[in-house]
């Protein structure tokens, strides 16, 4: 078994993983960065077209394609194998810089309240909220660094929380459906601005500004005007010449050294089945929170019997992920037009402004231009039109630019029975026990979506939509955790309740750290990538501090 040692090893090359790689990089560390799936360097090729064809809007990238994982309800029922490429199965794309590839760029920061749910709301029944052991005024210096080195366009958020700067770039232009949607809103008392994105709206850092083409959500930028970790960290971490990437390697354990410390990493390369190790005295965890609770699971050992970091039984508990959802209507005129990345409106008036069951509230946001395939997966087609035949055909046709789709995200609450563990039965193709997703829905989280479902319904309408289609509430039963997945090893001051300290280093393991959503406390109504990507430069600069 061939070894190589390096300063630090990161498993996932995604959203945070690119981050942490090229900070330790940066500060002179040596680094391996590992990622389970391909290399992609060019994004005009047919799988990527394809990929809303292939998947009806699903990434046809990396071992979703041939691995599985299972989900239930409750620990009662028996667990039932899919194929995570459906929203309620966590799908991720595997792939050099990950989700933030194929992301839809939303570049959110949480609100001050977020960071102290338990304070603020109480004890709520059958929720396990708790405050995080770091606060907003912690992390704004790094929501900062994440905007500017990956370069965020948008303006200023009326209910935003205070900021140093304002963001580096302007809004990117407005589409058709602006024209429609900020009178609208206005109407309706709100205050409407540009939705922040991780898409460049004029040359920035030797990249290009974006091009406006419909491809965007769900397919990788032909551009690089999308700021994915794969277009702007990972080249500098590499220019370093201290970064190595390493495509294709699936994390199979984290090793540990005769003493019981953790030195390394084993991993196997795709088609092959050879295992390989990295030593490395530092290994920090960006695999998301579905696959980093499996990597720790899985490295068991005498001196970690129930997996590393799981000591008190909490690795994998709190999954969570934000409500989010999409509603559309239906006008008796063109609306909207082809012109990409499309988003560029938002409404942030309902968080914590609220009482009654929506309170908490969330965000309203027009989403991306689709593909037709992509608009005939999205719009319900009305009871009253054949569903075949060329009256169907008329309808596509006709409401392709006669609609608009909103987005809406919303918090919901943590539950300590959601997880994520390892299946006892079933195996990927590497003989690796595969992970297995319990999760059952809080009983607010449909009043929460509920009350943003209404107010999708009142913008529709104010808009002039002669019919409006309301998203479908996810009910209490469904088992299963959307892309948007976090908290499965939960930051905490306590090691009976969370599996890492407030610089994401786990609990009773002093060289091994998490930076990804999976030590977020709970969501936080938005989506949660820029938050994540804060946290993956604060646990960074942890680890330099710590480990000089």
């Amino acid at each position: 078994m061939k070894q190589d040692r390096v300063d630090a090893v990161v498993v996932g090359s995604g959203a945070s993983g690119g981050i942490v790689a090229n900070e330790l990089a940066a500060a002179g560390w040596s680094v391996v960065l590992l990622e389970r799936g391909p290399w992609l360097e060019s994004f005009g090729h047919l799988e990527t077209r394809d990929a809303w064809v292939t998947g009806i809007g699903r990434v046809p990238f990396g071992p979703e394609r041939t691995d599985v994982r299972t989900v239930r309800a409750t620990d009662r029922a028996k667990a039932r194998v899919v194929e995570p490429r459906g929203d309620l199965h966590g799908t991720l794309p595997s792939v050099v810089g990950g989700g933030s590839v194929y992301y839809g760029a939303f570049a959110w920061r949480f609100r001050p309240e977020t960071f102290r749910l338990r304070s603020l709301l109480g004890a709520v029944p059958g929720a396990n909220l708790a405050d995080w052991p770091v606060t907003y005024d912690d992390l704004e210096p790094f929501y900062e660094k994440a905007e500017y080195d990956l370069g965020v366009s948008g303006d200023d958020n009326p209910y935003g929380p205070p900021r140093r700067k304002p963001l580096p770039l302007p809004p990117l232009p407005d589409n058709r459906e602006a024209a429609v949607l900020y009178p609208a809103s206005k109407r309706l008392g709100w205050k409407p601005f540009h939705t922040p994105l991780a898409i460049l709206s004029q040359p920035y850092r030797g990249r290009p500004a974006c091009v406006q083409c419909p491809f965007c959500n769900g397919f990788g930028c032909e551009v690089g005007a999308k700021s994915s970790t794969l277009v702007t960290l990972i080249p500098q971490a590499i220019a370093t010449g201290r970064c190595r990437v390493i495509p294709n390697a699936f994390a199979r354990e984290i090793t540990v050294d005769p003493r019981g410390r953790p030195d390394g990493v084993l991993f196997q390369r795709t088609g092959s089945t050879t295992q390989r190790k990295i030593n490395s005295p530092i290994v920090v965890v960006c695999a998301s929170a579905t696959e980093t609770p499996r990597l720790l699971l899985n490295s068991k050992s005498k001196f970690f019997p129930s997996g590393i970091g799981n000591q008190h039984d909490q690795v994998g508990r709190n999954i969570e992920n934000d409500g989010s959802f999409s509603a559309h209507g239906l006008f008796d005129h063109v609306v909207t037009d082809q012109v990409g990345p499309g988003v560029c409106f938002a409404v942030d008036d309902f968080q914590f402004r609220s009482d009654g069951p929506g309170r908490l509230g969330g965000m309203i946001s027009n989403l991306h231009t689709r593909p037709p395939l992509g608009f005939v997966a999205r719009v319900q087609v009305p009871a009253n039109v054949k569903p075949y035949g060329e009256e169907l055909k008329n309808f596509y046709r006709t409401y392709f630019l006669q609609s608009i789709f909103l987005y809406a995200t919303c918090h919901t609450f943590p539950r300590a029975e959601n997880r994520v563990d390892t299946d006892p039965e079933v195996r990927d193709s590497r003989g690796v026990p595969v992970s297995r997703i319990t999760y059952h829905q809080h009983a607010r989280n449909a009043e929460q979506e509920q009350f943003m479902a209404d107010r999708c319904a009142d913008l529709l309408r104010e808009a002039g939509a002669i019919s409006v289609v309301p998203p479908r509430i996810v009910s209490e039963s469904e088992a299963g955790i959307s892309t948007h997945q976090l908290g499965s090893c939960r930051m905490g001051n306590d090691p009976a309740s969370s599996v890492t300290d407030r610089t994401g280093r786990v609990h009773g393991v002093p060289n091994v750290y998490l930076a990804d959503g999976s030590v977020m406390v709970n969501p936080g109504g938005f989506n949660p990538s820029l938050t994540i990507q804060a946290l993956a430069y604060w646990v960074s600069a942890a680890i330099v501090r710590d480990h000089r």
